[in-house]
């Protein structure tokens, strides 16, 4: 589209400015996309956009003006030093989040959002090129079977041509968080036609991306456009407390900063260059500035011509110190981007305009993935806060959606579903009959990982970043009475099995740790053809299922794999390790299952309740179809096998067998647990809980509630059951078991994103609900 020059304005003012090539002038088409891009530039606020200070769409020689940006583009940054750190990518995320925020408030839709329009500056990430952008009306203007945009980053609704709402800007935020995780776009490896259907219909990979990353990147990327985690969700998902508390000084790791830091003072050289007074030569290699019909823009560039052929993609053009002084220009841009200043251009990227009907060019190919520096120690634990019980708080909800695994009761629960589908009206005007109970205890440490406490000899197991085992007394839990270092951050609980706390470490490794003192027992290293990714149960007491991915190296080189995705079936005694290949059905499922001494029991691909033995190979015991609204957490209580739709169904474990079945009036059943002789189910018109005879489906009764958190296990009680409320900052209810009578609801007031609250009971009057970085300990009856 033309170049991007670093300039100064009459006032002193550092600004970016975008020069369009002579020869794009005289298409009209692109002077109507031009003068929507100057329109929509101008028209976004926000913290994480750059603003416009000048532009002349309708010159000769048009041109834009925006703020300079010192800072790489994220592309540049992981070209140059591999994958971000965890937290740097969930701030990158809020950032980016609120930007699009800003863009879609105006009525916006940017179009076109991947790594090189993402400018990395010291206060935060900066959404550039509004060059494709269009208004929600949908008016296009594109030729027929064409269409605008990167192939990698694209969203389903670009690759097959249909209408792309602001939807699908979050989908293209996943697959750039993707990038910033990974170092390369979860779609790559294909060309032109082929990279389309990837994207359309294939499944992103997320081998590299670890959690929660993976699982938030996984909301962007529903299919479905409807599905799609909201930008304000996705905000809070990434940054509970605001992206304002980690977008500030430090949120970049130190060579990133150092790009910055270098840009700033390139920046200031060429700044004072341009204010001295002595002429020097001029860049004879380089376009004259803009010169106008009406008026120029009042701006004295500078640059050198040993950075003008440079170009990169997307607006990122190169300059470093020198003393050269003139009318340089400074870069090339793209699509429009008016982009940042560094030392090298970044990699060309796929063309940004490309027929459907005909294959694109090769890409170049991505940079190798660089393992991410490792994670900074979690603070002290500050001291605890005074409990509230006020749940009130004004505002948009930005709690999101997010999978765990839990047990309930006597009963075997598998994970709850990994859904972003919109929920059904809630009964807002129930309210509880008492006041909660005060917790006797609360632990306050580094952020808790998504999965629910286990118990064991009065203490609570949980996890917690940036990677350890901590161990609570369930009578003053309030500091730990052990930390185990090491583990990774798996969303699943800790297994007791084999007499020791099992949790992963890094690769293909089993860490084994004394439940009573934290000791390490054992670590079993599987090698460099294995990756682990989560626990998913033990059986036999010795043996344990992981979800995780053989690897096939094409050569010595760290990373250089393809993998298959495999359940391994890991005997503790004899230290090895058995693939289980997934079947093809059930590839890109999130398996949540439920294991038990003999059976793997779980919700397939194409909506079954299925169930494999654990021993010989897993093979396939029996298949029942449910249908398309099957939930993927089911439960198992004795000898039956319950899972959950618009019916509850009741299922003979051996043999599959129909025992009875219930049907919602309205709404459906949305997520189970077990206990007793009872099983429960929330459901969703109205909201509130179920509770059904096991043994032959009879009602037992319904308890109305508020909108529900329909995504995680019922946690069931001795006495009373307990579901967390829709939105964080309401807490969770409690239900008494015998009655059906609601109790109480207990809340500490706080909107944590996708940290949802994690409730476990230990069937013997205690109840350890955690919340983001805490962990309450409640006495129950």
């Amino acid at each position: 589209m033309g170049r991007v020059y670093l300039a100064t304005s009459s006032a002193g003012r550092t600004v970016a400015v975008k020069v369009i090539r002579p020869e794009m002038t005289e298409d009209k088409n692109f002077r109507i996309r031009f003068r929507r891009e100057v329109a929509a530039a101008a028209a976004v606020g926000g913290v994480y956009t750059t603003p416009v200070v000048d532009a002349a769409p309708d010159d000769e020689t048009p041109w834009l003006a925006t703020a300079y940006v010192p800072g790489p583009t994220l592309a540049e940054a992981v070209a140059e030093h591999g994958p971000l750190p965890m937290e740097t990518v969930l701030a990158l995320g809020a950032g980016i989040a609120e930007a699009l925020i800003a863009v879609h408030a105006e009525g916006l839709v940017h179009r076109d959002l991947k790594p090189s329009n993402v400018l990395l500056a010291a206060d935060g990430p900066r959404v550039i090129d509004f060059g494709i952008v269009r208004a929600r009306d949908g008016y296009e203007l594109t030729g027929s079977g064409a269409l605008f945009g990167s192939l990698d980053y694209m969203c389903p609704e670009q690759a097959t041509g249909d209408p792309m709402g602001p939807e699908g800007d979050v989908f293209c935020l996943g697959s750039v968080l993707a990038f910033a995780a990974s170092g390369h776009s979860p779609f790559g490896g294909a060309v032109g036609a082929a990279l389309l259907y990837q994207v359309a219909h294939g499944s992103p990979d997320l081998t590299l991306v670890p959690e929660p990353l993976d699982k938030i990147i996984s909301l962007c990327h529903a299919k479905d456009p409807a599905l799609r985690i909201t930008p304000d969700r996705l905000s809070a998902a990434c940054a509970p407390g605001g992206a304002e508390q980690v977008l500030k000084e430090g949120w970049l790791p130190e060579p990133v900063a150092a790009m910055v830091a270098d840009r700033r003072a390139a920046a200031t050289d060429l700044d004072q260059l341009a204010r001295t007074p002595e002429a020097a030569p001029a860049d004879v290699s380089a376009p004259e500035p803009p010169a106008s019909g009406r008026r120029g823009p009042a701006y004295a560039t500078v640059g050198r011509s040993a950075y003008d052929t440079a170009a990169a993609e997307g607006g990122s053009g190169a300059v470093g110190r020198g003393s050269a002084r003139g009318a340089g220009g400074i870069g090339d841009c793209g699509a429009g981007g008016t982009g940042g200043v560094g030392p090298a251009a970044e990699p060309p990227e796929q063309e940004s305009f490309v027929p459907l009907e005909e294959p694109a060019a090769e890409r170049s190919a991505a940079p190798a993935p660089v393992p991410a520096p490792a994670p900074v120690p979690a603070p002290a634990p500050a001291p605890a806060p005074a409990h509230r019980r006020t749940p009130a708080r004004p505002g948009l909800s930005r709690r999101a959606v997010l999978a765990a695994s839990a047990t309930a009761g006597t009963a075997l629960v598998g994970g709850a579903a990994l859904v972003a589908a919109r929920r059904g009206s809630g009964a807002e005007a129930v309210r509880p009959l008492g006041p909660a109970p005060e917790p006797t205890w609360t632990y306050r440490g580094g952020p808790l990982l998504q999965a629910p406490a286990v118990f064991r000899d009065g203490t609570a197991l949980m996890k917690t970043r940036p990677g350890n085992m901590v161990c609570l007394d369930l009578e003053n839990g309030s500091q730990p009475k052990w930390v185990y270092q090491g583990i990774s951050v798996s969303p699943t609980p800790v297994l007791l099995t084999y007499g020791a706390a099992i949790a992963l470490g890094t690769g293909a490794t089993l860490i084994g740790v004394d439940p009573a003192t934290g000791a390490e027992q054992f670590t079993l290293d599987f090698g460099q053809d294995f990756q682990f990714d989560q626990l998913l149960g033990s059986y036999d007491g010795y043996a344990v299922s992981v979800l995780g991915a053989s690897l096939e190296r094409k050569s010595a080189e760290r990373g250089v794999a393809t993998s298959t995705n495999a359940v391994f079936a890991v005997d503790l005694r004899a230290r090895q390790a058995i693939v289980i290949p997934i079947n093809p059905v059930d590839v890109g499922v999130p398996l949540q299952p439920v294991i038990t001494d003999e059976y793997f029991v779980y919700a397939d691909g194409l909506r079954n309740v299925a169930v494999r033995h654990t021993r010989d190979g897993g093979s396939l015991r029996w298949r029942y179809q449910v249908g398309y609204d099957l939930r993927p957490g089911l439960a198992v209580l004795g000898q039956t096998v319950f899972a959950i739709g618009s019916e509850f169904v009741a299922l003979e474990l051996s043999t599959g067998r129909l025992r009875w079945k219930a049907k919602a009036e309205r709404g459906m059943f949305a997520s189970l647990g077990a206990g007793g002789n009872t099983v429960y189910a929330i459901g969703t018109d109205p909201y509130g809980v179920h509770a059904f005879n096991a043994a032959n489906g009879s009602r037992r009764w319904f308890c109305e509630t508020p909108r529900l958190n329909i995504d995680n296990p019922i946690a069931v009680g001795a006495h009373a059951v307990y579901v967390p409320a829709f939105e964080n900052r309401n807490g969770f209810y409690a239900i008494d078991t015998a009655s059906g009578r609601l109790l109480w609801n207990f809340t500490d007031g706080r909107e944590t994103g996708v940290n949802d609250w994690q409730l476990s009971c230990d069937g013997a009057g205690h109840l350890v609900a955690q919340h983001f970085d805490r962990a309450y300990g409640l006495p129950v009856t």
